[in-house]
């Protein structure tokens, strides 16, 4: 049954060491026609490379992230701050909070007589 080869690259790097070490405890008695020992080498190499920049990436990106999530909330504290101040000072009915990109409140009906009774006119 042959060895099946891992495209993980964790587990390829592994498998490739462990060639490695088969080939170097066997040297004197085992050469390859092809790909050569130094092929092998540059191959993990290459691959410990690519595989250290991508866990770097990673943490980069986490650290990305983090950072972005700590920005939005503090945007987000920042701005209900300031739409609260506005509205404690216009109030939530001054047409003028629209500028602002805040909603007013409906203004109040006055109960009095006349709206009342809706069949008088």
């Amino acid at each position: 049954m042959a060895t099946i080869i891992s495209n993980r690259p964790a587990l390829l790097l592994a498998q490739m060491r462990q060639i490695k070490a088969g080939l170097t405890k066997y040297a004197e008695t085992y050469t390859p026609a092809g790909p050569s020992l130094l092929e092998l080498e540059e191959a993990v190499s290459q691959l410990e490379t690519s595989l250290a920049s991508q866990i770097e990436a990673k943490g980069n990106a986490e650290a990305a992230t983090q950072n972005l999530n700590a920005t939005r909330d503090e945007s987000i504290l920042i701005t209900r701050r300031m739409r609260d101040s506005i509205y404690a000072h216009f109030g939530k009915r001054d047409a003028r909070i629209v500028e602002f990109g805040l909603d007013t409140l409906p203004t109040r009906k006055k109960k009095n007589g006349s709206n009342s009774n809706p069949g008088q006119g």
